[in-house]
């Protein structure tokens, strides 16, 4: 019951923000109205006032009185489907607004109010034929424009929200704001030039708007310009210190972490996570840029609140497992992994962290049993060859450690642990010049970290979303 009630009242204070909409609709009926009655108008403005105030029941009180005498008046059913909205009684909202527009087909204020309920709802395809007719009515509605764009594009409707948008751009100028959405699209498609194209129109020869950057970024990323990419996102970095949009955060610190700046990921992260303190998405990617930062007890802490949210999600069971890995609490670690891997998608890593806690609790049928099905799902994984290799070599099966050490090094000519596992094979196998040569080869590179079976052990390469 508590869980519910504490749904109730998110649902109820996002309605409060989003319905603040509805009270600048006086300008949509005052014509209308005003023929009737001056007295109507006044009413009106004045339950405005309360609702904006958030007196609702002396807003309700003004609106029964009306409702009883005219009850299908448009004005005073969005204004009490309002209230409804704020106080999170959204299926009474719903009915208020559709009664409104039923009422009045033109009433493009209660069918806006009716789009932010059906996104609070998370219904966006109920939101999409709300602004189309919005849009009908008023084809200029700039509001309606923008957020039927950001529904086809966050749909996948890629080629409407392209379309749509082009004929927009047809008729008259459009905001910058729909030439990044344009952007955004193009880039889904893999349309890198034109996508280019736009986020350059949308900069004006600024470099001020950060959704245009971020799209130059990515493109940037995509094109192997790893320098280019971390200049862009060092400027939308300092353009988005005050965002008030979540979304936008958490995609520029997943971005951000691609090119290794994690400081400046966990700094838009934690301001996602500010603004939404209970999204598990929010805080797995906060969690993991921690960890790249190697914080594990900021990660860990980060990661079990992900998981008192979504008790089976399996990102944050598989990190947790991997931070109490490192931390040598191996039964811990084993349980998480453990159900991570009995999800049924479980990435190579989650069987390779398994390999190493039975590698460290000294249980090597299992762990090579475990190392095999990580190479299984991904041959190319170095380090589960690497870690295979040594746990055949611990079995004294030297020929089976040699076939995967071998291909380990050939997969990684610069993987430091193949080539030192290697070494201690042929040492074993009587030859000492390959031996040493794989030595040399090892002081040669930078040695990379090492559990105590020198395999090296490094966080999941999987992403946040």
């Amino acid at each position: 019951m508590r869980r519910n009630s504490s749904n109730s009242h998110k649902k109820a204070h996002k309605a409060q923000n989003i319905f603040l909409t509805a009270l600048c609709i006086l300008c949509l009926f005052v014509g209308n109205v005003s023929a009737q009655s001056g007295d109507v108008v006044q009413l009106f403005e004045q339950v405005a006032t309360l609702i904006r105030d958030n007196r609702l029941a002396e807003a309700e009180q003004e609106l029964a009185a009306v409702l009883k005498v005219t009850p299908n008046l448009p004005v005073a059913l969005n204004f009490m489907g309002t209230i409804r909205a704020k106080q999170g009684r959204l299926p009474e909202a719903e009915t208020l607004f559709l009664r409104a527009v039923q009422n009045d087909k033109t009433f493009t204020g209660a069918r806006m109010n009716l789009v932010y309920l059906y996104l609070l709802k998370r219904a966006p395809d109920k939101a999409i034929p709300q602004l189309k007719e919005v849009l009908a009515l008023e084809p200029e509605h700039a509001e309606a424009t923008e957020k039927l764009a950001e529904l086809l594009l966050s749909q996948g409707r890629f080629d409407e929200c392209i379309g749509f948008i082009e004929k927009q751009r047809g008729s008259r100028p459009v905001a910058a704001s729909l030439l990044v959405i344009l952007g955004d699209a193009y880039l889904a498609k893999n349309d890198l030039a034109k996508a280019e194209e736009n986020y350059l129109v949308a900069l004006e020869g600024r470099l001020e708007n950060a959704g245009a950057l971020f799209g130059l970024a990515q493109i940037s990323r995509l094109k192997g310009e790893t320098k280019e990419t971390s200049l862009y996102l060092s400027r939308v970095a300092t353009l988005t210190g005050d965002s008030k949009s979540p979304e936008f955060l958490y995609r520029f610190g997943l971005e951000a972490m691609r090119v290794d700046l994690f400081d400046e990921a966990k700094s838009a992260l934690q301001r996602a996570v500010e603004l939404r303190p209970k999204e598990p998405s929010y805080l797995l990617a906060l969690g993991i840029a921690w960890l790249r930062k190697t914080d594990l007890f900021e990660a860990q802490k980060l990661f079990r609140r992900v998981l008192q949210i979504e008790p089976g999600n399996t990102q944050a069971q598989l990190h947790l497992g991997y931070v109490l890995l490192n931390e040598k609490k191996f039964d811990e670690a084993r349980l998480w992994l453990e159900k991570s891997a009995r999800s049924g998608v479980a990435i190579p890593e989650v069987f390779y962290y398994l390999g190493l806690v039975a590698q460290e609790q000294n249980d090597s049928a299992r762990a090579i049993t475990l190392f095999e099905k990580a190479v299984q799902k991904l041959p190319s994984y170095v380090h589960a060859r690497v870690a295979l290799g040594s746990g055949y070599m611990r079995l004294k099966d030297y020929a089976r450690a040699r076939q995967e050490l071998e291909t380990a090094v050939k997969l990684d000519p610069n993987e430091p642990s193949a080539h030192y596992n290697l070494a201690l094979l042929y040492a074993r196998t009587k030859e000492p010049a390959k031996a040493q040569e794989q030595m040399r080869i090892v002081e040669s590179l930078k040695t990379g970290r090492r559990s105590t079976s020198g395999v090296v052990v490094l966080p999941p390469n999987s992403s946040p979303n």
